[in-house]
């Protein structure tokens, strides 16, 4: 896990530095291309304030919103107090692992809607969900709290999770994932003061 993941910060700090070398090339060439005078060839119909305005304009309009993006993305990283809580989709069931370092998996019971070992969340505590997969993209989807993260192979998806109310709620896999599609249930108990499996 850890290779991958210095692979993956390897690949996009490549990408970031692809990302700066282009347009600090493109307006070097803009550049000279506008301040070297001689070498191009200007016809009647053409205005040069309507090319730089076209041309600057939007490059300008793209990095502005590269950097917005960026800004994003670096919010994502930032930590928040609560607890991380690793959740791995499988053909066709679900794998938990808590903060604390346990990992369990989560199979379909008798019942459609139920299983051996659902999620335990704690009431008001903070909790920063890290989502991924095994094997293909499957959706941890939990209707009644409006969560829903695809679980995408070679990718952590996360999300955080303020549980404000106590009960039994019941998701499911929202990405048609293969033949056991419907057998995935997800069950979280959010619960006062305990602690996770």
């Amino acid at each position: 896990m850890i290779i991958n993941t210095l692979t993956y910060f390897d690949l996009v700090s490549f990408i970031l530095a692809l990302c700066a070398f282009i347009p600090c090339w493109v307006f070097s060439v803009l550049g000279w291309q506008i301040f070297s005078f001689g070498n191009v060839i200007k016809l009647k119909s053409d205005s040069g304030f309507i090319e730089f305005c076209w041309t600057v304009f939007p490059a300008l309009a793209v990095c502005l919103l590269c950097f917005l993006n960026i800004q994003f993305l670096a919010g994502d990283f930032l930590s928040i107090p609560g607890r991380i809580y690793k959740i791995v989709g499988r053909q066709w069931y679900w794998s938990y692992e808590t903060g604390a370092g346990s990992f369990y998996d989560s199979m379909m019971s008798d019942f459609v809607t139920g299983v051996d070992k659902p999620i335990r969340l704690i009431y008001g505590v903070p909790y920063k969900l890290a989502v991924t997969s095994s094997d293909v993209i499957h959706s941890f989807s939990l209707p009644d709290y409006h969560v829903k993260v695809d679980a995408i192979p070679g990718r952590i998806n996360q999300t955080i999770f303020y549980p404000d109310r106590m009960g039994v709620f019941i998701g499911y896999c929202s990405e048609l994932c293969g033949a056991g599609h419907a057998y995935m249930p997800i069950v979280l108990e959010i619960v006062r003061g305990g602690g996770n499996h």
